[in-house]
């Protein structure tokens, strides 16, 4: 009685969970799916969105995570998209810079009729040294501009009077653009033409090195390029409303008109005369034959004397070590240019290349990721210059073991100086579209948790096993071994 008793208990505990289950699945099956619904009720690892009633999410890509100190190693991080300058081409006569090679061919010079060619290199300076007459300075003129410098040179010195001069630019170092990175051929390249651009950059740089994982093109430009862009009524213009800096402002105010009622001011009132107060003008005066300051501007810098000394103090006190810290140069601008786009035949990335320009085309991401904690085949993988997100990591391992609780998942990634940080994400709610997925970096660590109630879950969810038909199996360790005998 008393064994039929126990197995009677055991039956009705088991069948009570098997209700109990029905019970629940049944009960909530009416609740929406938010990501969050009845499938993770005894089944954590079950993500995913699947309602059929909500309409297709998009959701963005990161690629860093917004809260991780991740500045110091963005790339480019002052990159900005091409504007409409950058697609404009300019027409204009190439001028003659520093380091290029021109030849200079002169007629009459050592016998008549007879042409006497010579090729130099321009200097630093921006000259040329041409027989006879010494340097003659060429640099940023046009070659018809250099031909008359040259023949005016030699007319100046009384040996030709009308030269017939021809100068021609046989290396043109001013109009060359470099290219490096993920190129085949990477190095410095002449501007062929004024209608130059990125995608004749690459040609000339043999294509990229890797068909998948490049998005980015980057070009570093100077100023000074950007100015040339622009159409020569446009250059150095003052914008509306401003005017040109008075040359009066520059001259020394030497009057000794105007420094006499300041001296008498001052030389009164040492005396202890009563005098009114002097005009509120600015000079210098000289007082006991020593020249000083008067006026507002002496007196702002007497305030900021003080100051200026305390913080003088302040960085002696301070130890000095290593190099200074460096600024970001503002003679610079950063194009970025979307690569996947230009591909893909969006010509507004097609911009124009100026003289100097720096192509760089990053190098993919390559390098090894690692998945651990409760995944299914936890281990190493390869980054293979793909851009891998983490869903598609989750998946590639197999997914989630029968304890993971995805919302609870960390990733650990490695910063400069030898750093990590350790940022906390939901597997859940980044499936259900409820949180934007992330590109993994090399030397991550994606390490899926768990917790207390995740064995429990796995026991119950382990415990049936129902089959087709209208029947089920339960564990045996629900059954009692003395009944069987």
């Amino acid at each position: 009685m008393f064994t039929t008793g126990i197995l009677s208990a055991k039956r009705a505990i088991g069948v009570g969970a098997v209700v109990a289950a029905a019970l629940v699945v049944g009960g909530c099956s009416s609740v929406p799916n938010d990501g969050q619904g009845p499938k993770g009720l005894l089944d954590p690892t079950a993500v995913g969105n699947f309602n059929k009633t909500e309409k297709p999410l998009v959701v963005p890509i990161l690629k860093d995570l917004d809260i991780m100190p991740e500045g110091s190693e963005a790339q480019f991080a002052s990159a900005k998209p091409p504007t409409a300058d950058d697609l404009q081409v300019v027409r204009s006569d190439y001028r003659i810079g520093r380091n290029d090679l021109i030849t200079v061919s002169i007629t009459d010079l050592v016998a008549a009729g007879v042409e006497t060619t010579t090729t130099k290199r321009v200097s630093e300076s921006g000259n040329v040294s041409l027989p006879l007459v010494g340097t003659v300075r060429v640099l940023d003129l046009t070659e018809p501009e250099a031909e008359r410098a040259v023949a005016d040179a030699y007319s100046r010195a009384n040996l030709i009077q009308n030269a017939n001069v021809q100068v021609v630019v046989t290396e043109a170092r001013a109009r060359t653009f470099s290219v490096w990175g993920a190129v085949s051929a990477p190095g410095q390249y002449a501007i062929v033409n004024s209608d130059f651009r990125v995608l004749d950059a690459l040609v000339l740089a043999r294509g990229v090195t890797m068909p998948v994982g490049i998005n980015k093109i980057y070009i570093i430009r100077s100023a000074d390029a950007q100015e040339q862009s622009q159409p020569a009524d446009q250059q150095a213009q003052p914008s509306e409303g401003q005017t040109a800096p008075s040359t009066d402002l520059l001259k020394p105010q030497s009057d000794a008109s105007s420094a006499m009622p300041l001296a008498r001011a001052v030389y009164l009132q040492t005396e202890g005369e009563e005098q009114p107060a002097a005009p509120a003008t600015e000079g210098v005066v000289v007082i006991e034959g020593q020249q000083k300051e008067i006026g507002p501007a002496a007196d702002q810098a007497a305030t900021a004397q003080p100051a200026a000394s305390a913080a003088d103090e302040g960085q002696s006190s301070q130890a000095f070590s290593g190099f200074s810290a460096l600024k970001e140069p503002t003679d610079k601008r950063v194009i970025e240019i979307d690569y996947a786009g230009l591909k893909s035949g969006e010509l507004k990335y097609n911009v124009v290349i100026r003289p100097n320009d720096m192509i760089m085309v990053p190098e993919p991401a390559t390098g090894e990721y690692y998945m651990g904690g409760h995944i299914m085949r936890p281990g190493v993988y390869s980054l293979t210059g793909r851009n891998i997100t983490l869903k598609q990591a989750v998946v590639s391992a197999a997914m989630f073991d029968a304890l993971a609780i995805p919302s609870r998942t960390e990733i650990i990634r490695r910063l400069p100086d030898d750093r990590e940080v350790f940022v906390r994400v939901d597997l859940d709610k980044i499936f259900a579209g409820q949180q934007s997925d992330m590109y993994l970096k090399p030397n991550d660590i994606v390490n899926v948790g768990t917790n207390a109630a995740a064995p429990f879950l796995a026991s119950l969810r382990g415990a049936f096993r129902f089959t087709y038909g209208f029947g089920f199996l339960y564990d045996r360790n629900f059954n009692d071994r003395a009944y069987n005998r």
